[in-house]
């Protein structure tokens, strides 16, 4: 299904410390061998089992564009049953905290070896497989001593979910972000064969997974949803925003929009899906209204062409300003990707151009 190239190991997530300028301080979340003791251990059972790896690295004192690579020291160490539905993403709040989005593992439906029965690694609050996790990289108060934990975590008093977790729920929050005026975090989580989803996280708050996918009731027994929600767990949290896969096939977390220069997109949530299929790259890119729900398409020039790539992320300058990351090429191994700015249409646009649907913004090299 995946292809020759396709994996989802590897380099996920990079953050900056809040007080970089001072300490140099960045995070990574990347994909290792297993070589070492987990902090939280899984039962090991793909052939491609690995672990998910959050460290500290310091810049070098003597080359500002470069990391020093014998400063690394490794905060979390994570078992992966499944080499896939890693999450990957690190994203630093307003409150001065470092939050690592953590996927299910992997696996159909959320229920094969190496994943809690019936309910799946996203609803067993038990390990930290299918949540966000919230920690202090300042402290030393964790169960290792290498991170602290915040004291408003929601979750320290509740002797049977680990510290660290902030929310649960989720099957892949690949991408995360918080809006930079109001603080909110917001994940884009992958679904399976039929829904894809954005929440807007909230402390202690379960998304659903796999008792719902998106708005719907999910049967783990068949991968099946249905519009019947009666005998659905009580107090799940649902999407702000949805689309089924007739749009797409993976979600791909953006940013609120904060910028200046496309006043008309203002407080829109800007994302995109991986593509309409595996075989050809399909991408394509949305913004949504965060209350109301409504999702529409990007215009893509002014003649509203096929972006004809695979979406895989994207990028916040600091002045609210976004770049769409793309390429042609489905995997990691290759020299084929670009990066595209967000940018305003001219200025009359010719009226032949809202014909083909939204106007708000168009893409340049």
């Amino acid at each position: 299904m995946f292809g020759l190239d396709f994996d989802e190991r590897g380099l996920l997530g990079l953050a900056f410390h809040p007080d970089f300028s001072n300490n140099g301080k960045l995070y990574t979340f990347t994909s290792g061998s297993i070589s070492a003791p987990a902090d939280f251990a899984q039962p090991l059972v793909d052939p491609l089992t690995h672990q998910s790896v959050i460290a500290e690295w310091q810049v070098d004192g003597g080359n500002a564009n470069a990391v020093d690579v014998t400063s690394r020291k490794e905060l979390i160490r994570i078992d992966n049953p499944q080499f896939n539905h890693n999450g990957g993403a690190i994203s630093f709040g307003h409150d001065g905290n470092l939050y690592i989005a953590i996927g299910d593992d992997g696996a159909g439906n959320d229920v094969a070896p190496g994943h809690t029965p019936v309910i799946g690694n996203g609803r067993d609050s038990s390990n930290v497989l299918g949540t966000i996790l919230r920690i202090d990289v300042d402290g030393t108060n964790s169960a290792n001593g290498q991170y602290g934990i915040p004291g408003d975590n929601p979750f320290t008093l509740d002797t049977g979910t680990p510290d660290a977790v902030y929310a649960t729920g989720f099957r892949n929050p690949y991408r995360i972000s918080f809006d930079s005026d109001t603080g909110e975090l917001i994940a884009g989580d992958v679904g399976q064969q039929a829904i894809e989803k954005v929440d807007i996280v909230t402390p202690s708050g379960n998304f659903g997974w796999n008792a719902k996918e998106g708005l719907f009731t999910f049967n783990a027994a068949d991968g099946m949803v249905s519009d019947d929600l009666s005998g659905t767990p009580l107090g799940l949290i649902d999407p702000v925003l949805e689309y089924d896969h007739d749009e797409g096939i993976s979600v791909i977390g953006g940013f609120v929009y904060r910028g200046s220069a496309i006043p008309k997109l203002e407080g829109k949530y800007v994302f995109g899906d991986f593509s309409l299929g595996f075989q050809t790259p399909g991408g394509r890119l949305f913004y949504g209204d965060l209350d109301t729900g409504l999702i529409q398409e990007f215009m893509i020039g002014l003649d509203h062409r096929a972006l004809g790539l695979f979406v895989k992320g994207f990028g916040q300058e600091a002045d609210g300003e976004l770049y769409v990351l793309a390429d042609l090429s489905l995997g990691a191994n290759s020299n084929l990707g670009e990066v595209l700015k967000i940018v305003a249409p001219p200025v009359p646009i010719p009226a032949a151009v809202w014909l083909f649907g939204s106007a708000l913004g168009a893409l340049v090299i």
